[in-house]
């Protein structure tokens, strides 16, 4: 895992005062990351042109020009006149090297380098400035952003013109915006510049983490004097759209669980399934919501009761009547049992309206305030509100997820994912253990497809399997 930061200014400042740094040797080694980086992407005498605005994020692209030139044929393009003083004094000490040419037209080369905005920017962008990123993008083969692409900020839209790029800079640690769900089209492959001290000297304990691949541990299973009940059993509801909860069942299965339970009428069931009209005696953890339709109020209300651990998900997060549910919040507050929900941002909004929240507009400016906000009123619930890039939350951590693939963008990928969390669940593992190892699972088994349009439910349960020999060799 990874530290995140929703911003990192306070971070500059405390290693230029507890070290003695000064803002120029910040400058000097964001620059000479990115040399690093540009070298290790593309050969020398390459043509590179970077795009320099008027803040500290154009003092970078000066001083990177600085240290290219003699290297490669570097050009600038001033998009606004130097402005910060940091920006200031880089423009005057690369305007002493002749061979750095001042462009006023951008034209094809081999490498842009984006220095325009960075962080700072907040707002909608002039008309002026989406022509020089649409240019930008178009232009050259390799495309690099300096801290974070231009364009990008808690406040981009669906429609913002942004600066896409192969690989971002991120500069000293790594920024929560890299990571909406909108970024996951532009920032491509994520670089972290040491800025004069280590990481380790650079960051402080954050309430944000981004998982990685290696904090996947999957349920393998040691002993080898065991039987099926010490691995728990699941208990799948299953309503209207019964496909759901079988599909959830399944994926329960194959991720470990010792037995999975269907509760319903009239199923026909896969022969590995146990059909059942009551709640087995040794259930061991629930799942529920997943194609419930209009009985996911009475399931509600019915569990409300009990003391195992259980997954809630799709109707049972997103109907009608669960505001006049009383119940519902009794459950979200008991302190008995370990719950996980898991919403589609609509889902989500629906949620928090549910839970007193009043009526929400969620957008990528107060997405993680509302998920900080619900796991500060619920402290024992989990959260893992879906995404582009998931967000899993408990006891006001946020965990990142940012793995997924869009091959999961299709009916019953949810579905699998419950079923996963509710086998964890099942097996004795907490809320927020649950939730990250099978999202993190579910992310990577999706990359196992070779296309991005193919993957089923039925294919992504069979590629579960599949992980341990992929992870653990």
């Amino acid at each position: 895992m990874q530290n995140v930061y929703q911003d990192v200014k306070s971070l500059d400042k405390r290693i230029c005062d507890r070290f003695e740094l000064t803002p120029q040797i910040l400058v000097e080694n964001a620059a000479n990351a990115l040399v690093t980086l540009i070298k290790q992407k593309t050969h020398s005498k390459s043509v590179v042109t970077i795009i320099c605005g008027s803040g500290d994020n154009g003092a970078d692209g000066y001083a990177l020009a600085r240290k290219l030139t003699g290297s490669y044929r570097v050009r600038i393009y001033q998009a606004l006149e130097p402005k910060s003083p940091l920006c200031v004094e880089m423009c005057q000490k690369a305007r002493l090297f002749e061979d750095i040419r001042f462009i006023t037209k951008l034209t094809p080369c081999d490498v842009v380098v984006d220095c325009l905005f960075g962080s700072g920017f907040r707002g909608k962008m002039s008309e002026e400035f989406e022509q020089i990123l649409k240019l930008a993008n178009s232009i050259a083969p390799l495309r690099i952003a300096c801290d974070i692409p231009s364009g990008l900020s808690l406040d981009s839209e669906e429609d913002t013109t942004i600066f896409r790029a192969h690989h971002t800079m991120c500069m000293g640690a790594i920024k929560y915006a890299l990571l909406l769900d909108i970024a996951k089209d532009f920032v491509g492959e994520i670089h972290i510049a040491e800025l004069g001290v280590s990481r380790q000297n650079y960051e402080i304990a954050s309430p944000i983490r981004l998982l990685e691949s290696h904090d996947l541990i999957l349920p393998t299973r040691t002993s080898q004097n065991a039987h099926k009940g010490d691995f728990g059993h699941l208990c799948v509801y299953a309503g209207s759209k019964s496909g759901a909860a079988i599909l959830a069942a399944q994926s329960a299965l194959h991720f470990g669980a010792g037995l999975v339970s269907v509760i319903g009428d009239k199923l026909t069931l896969p022969y590995e399934l146990m059909a059942s009209k009551a709640i087995p005696q040794n259930t061991t953890a629930f799942a529920f919501g997943m194609g419930l339709g209009e009985i996911a109020p009475k399931i509600l209300s019915e569990n409300t009761q009990r003391t195992e651990p259980c997954v809630i998900d799709a109707d049972a997060l997103y109907c009608s009547e669960l505001k006049e549910l009383l119940e519902y919040r009794s459950l979200l507050e008991s302190t008995q049992r370990q719950i996980v929900l898991t919403p589609h941002p609509k889902e989500f909004v629906a949620l928090l309206e549910v839970c007193g929240f009043g009526s929400v507009r969620l957008n990528a400016t107060n997405r993680l305030e509302y998920v900080l906000q619900f796991t500060q009123r619920y402290p024992e619930v989990t959260l893992l509100l879906k995404g582009a890039n998931t967000l899993i939350a408990h006891k006001e951590r946020v965990y990142i997820n940012p793995l997924g693939s869009v091959a999961l963008a299709k009916g019953g990928s949810g579905d699998v994912l419950a079923g996963m969390i509710g086998a964890l669940l099942a097996q004795g593992h907490s809320g927020i253990e649950s939730a990250i190892h099978a999202s993190l699972a579910h992310a990577l088994a999706s990359h196992l497809e070779t296309s991005t349009y193919a993957l089923t439910p039925q294919k992504l349960i069979q590629n579960l399997a599949k992980l341990e020999r992929k992870y653990y060799e």
